[in-house]
């Protein structure tokens, strides 16, 4: 046995006690799915067209929008899948509010233009934290940190002081300005609509700061109605509540980057669409969305009556000439308009479009709106009472087939059984380390059948030691001693373990590949024990039986490593 042998079953030893180690302290551990915590599961069917006229684009786009709810509600690791026309959502965890989930997942959503009053930047209240002692601490734009003391004995000042930071860096980062003052840069777009790209110059946000800036002195006056309900609506931290996001409403909203604008009420609806295609800009620089609007005062007319407001630069409606595409409480795209009037198939967005971005925008546009109505045709609940029953039955039944299985190979391998036996522990370590990381880091979901899959994989690592122990037995029988048939039987037993792990593997990865929701998770988890059966048989499994064969006690009596009596093997 070579020291670098030892040196890697020592290192696989290591990995799975820092493993473990570092799970504990980070509080890590496995994310269950709707089976094992209980939750909602529902079958949602289109219902506003008959099924021969439901595309494939429309559904796709529609799960994209689910997916997008979803998060809002908070679930980990949902499961979204088609089968046929119908869309199968499992949502875990989620059994109080269930009404309330089935109620927005089955929500029409409708696609909305609104004017762009201010581009706010990205959230600043993210950069703002208190901690137990009353220390506040702002991060500037520049992710420089400023700290705050606000348990001086004069608390009014240390407001003040706090107030006038966080005003300070709004200014700086241009994230809180609700009111945008149009500027005329004198330069010509050839396209009729184009993605605005560059920010606009903004101007203060309150009453007070108008007066004392130079930049905006005496615009104070010259505030309207309108204008004052912009600066109330946008002075917000983080962006409008969804229940709020009504279509008469100033909202803030955050692009697919997380940018927040700051926009008015609802111009046009996606009614005015026709359609939508995406291309190759002429001149080369990308791609670029054309969509066709309505004939008549139902869609081209009502869009040129938003376009010359934009075009105009409107302080009270629509300042920075931009005008918002907005589907589903989310900006997808938010365009300058350099015309005053269009017609309905000549219009063009471009910008730093990839083709994906391009190909949804065209999408959005095309459906005009969440392009299914859906219903719920079947709801399953799960409590979480059955689902940790479940979970339960389920460790129970893994114990007592890891007993099992111990108690079989200690009987007729003994000490050899106890390195199959070490081996099922280190993988059943790095097994819990790396699905309580992934629950952790990604929201992989542990269902009954990635339980299952793993249950299946105790089997396939009890496999590879039997394949191993028994080429020892046969090489020792041949005549051989201990330790060099312990070596010679590895040659023979890893090409068997390793052809016999590649077929579990090319299983797993074609049902994971063809298949959806719970055979899934039995693949994966499958899949990912037999990739760990093949390292542990490759670094620990030879060295430790070597080192077994080497102590004096196993050489002089080799039934000790499961080994028969015979008068032909040598000692």
């Amino acid at each position: 046995m070579t020291r670098g042998a030892i040196y890697s079953a020592l290192g696989v030893l290591i990995a799975a006690i820092a493993g473990i180690a570092y799970t504990l302290i980070a509080g890590n551990e496995p994310l269950l799915g709707l089976d094992l915590q209980g939750g909602v599961s529902v079958v949602l069917e289109p219902t506003s067209t008959s099924g021969e006229d439901v595309s494939d684009e429309s559904l796709d786009l529609t799960v994209e929008l689910l997916r997008g709810r979803i998060d809002e509600i908070g679930v980990a690791e949902p499961e979204i899948s088609r089968q046929g026309n119908n869309i199968v959502v499992a949502l875990p965890g989620v059994v109080e509010d269930q009404e309330q989930a089935l109620e927005r997942l089955q929500q029409t959503a409708e696609l909305r233009f609104r004017p762009v009053l201010a581009d706010l930047g990205p959230d600043l209240s993210s950069l703002i934290t208190e901690d137990g002692d009353g220390n506040i601490t702002v991060t500037d734009a520049d992710g420089n940190p400023v700290e705050i003391d606000t348990t001086e004995d004069d608390p009014e000042t240390d407001a003040d002081n706090l107030g006038e930071e966080e005003e300070s860096l709004r200014s700086q980062a241009g994230r809180f300005s609700p009111l945008v003052v149009a500027q005329d840069d004198g330069e010509t777009d050839t396209t009729d609509t184009t993605d605005a790209t560059e920010g606009s110059e903004t101007a203060p946000a309150d009453d007070a700061e108008v007066e004392t800036d130079p930049a905006t002195a005496g615009a104070a006056s010259t505030l309207s109605p309108a204008q004052l309900n912009a600066v109330e609506a946008c002075s917000i931290a983080g962006v409008t509540p969804n229940d709020d996001d009504v279509a008469e409403n100033y909202v803030v909203l955050a692009d697919r980057t997380g940018n927040r604008l700051c926009l008015g009420p609802t111009l046009l609806t996606g009614e005015v669409v026709e359609t939508a295609s995406v291309g190759l800009g002429f001149t080369g620089s990308g791609w670029e969305v054309n969509p066709t609007f309505r004939a008549g005062d139902g869609g081209i007319n009502q869009f040129n009556e938003a376009a010359a407001i934009c075009f105009s630069g409107d302080l009270n409606v629509c300042p920075t000439r931009r005008l918002a595409i907005v589907l589903d409480h989310q900006v997808i795209s938010a365009p300058s308009i350099n015309a005053e009037s269009f017609a309905r198939d000549q219009i063009v967005i471009s910008g730093a479009f990839e083709e994906e971005e391009a190909r949804l925008l065209a999408e959005a546009l095309r459906f005009g709106a969440l392009p299914l109505e859906l219903e719920a045709q079947e709801v399953r609940t799960v409590s979480a009472t059955i689902g940790q029953d479940v979970l339960q039955s389920g460790v129970i039944a893994g114990l007592i087939g890891l007993v099992l299985v111990a108690l079989y190979l200690l009987a007729y391998y003994r000490l050899a059984g106890l390195v199959a036996i070490s081996g099922l522990m280190i993988s059943g370590a790095l097994l819990w380390t790396i699905v309580a990381w992934f629950g952790d880091r990604y929201g992989l979901a542990l269902s009954l059948a990635g339980v299952v899959g793993l249950i299946v994989a105790i089997g396939v690592s009890a496999d590879s030691n039997i394949v191993y122990f028994e080429n020892v037995k046969e090489s020792y029988m041949s005549g051989r001693r201990v330790p060099t048939a312990v070596e010679r039987a590895y040659e023979s037993a890893i090409s068997t373990i390793v052809k016999a792990d590649v077929v579990s593997l090319i299983a797993a990865v074609l049902l994971y590949w063809l298949t959806v929701g719970a055979v899934r998770g039995f693949a994966f988890y499958l899949g990912l024990a037999t990739i760990l059966d093949l390292i542990i048989s490759w670094l620990f499994m030879r060295p430790a039986l070597a080192w077994l064969a080497r102590l004096s006690a196993v050489r002089e009596n080799p039934t000790l490593l499961g080994l028969p009596k015979i008068l032909g093997g040598a000692k």
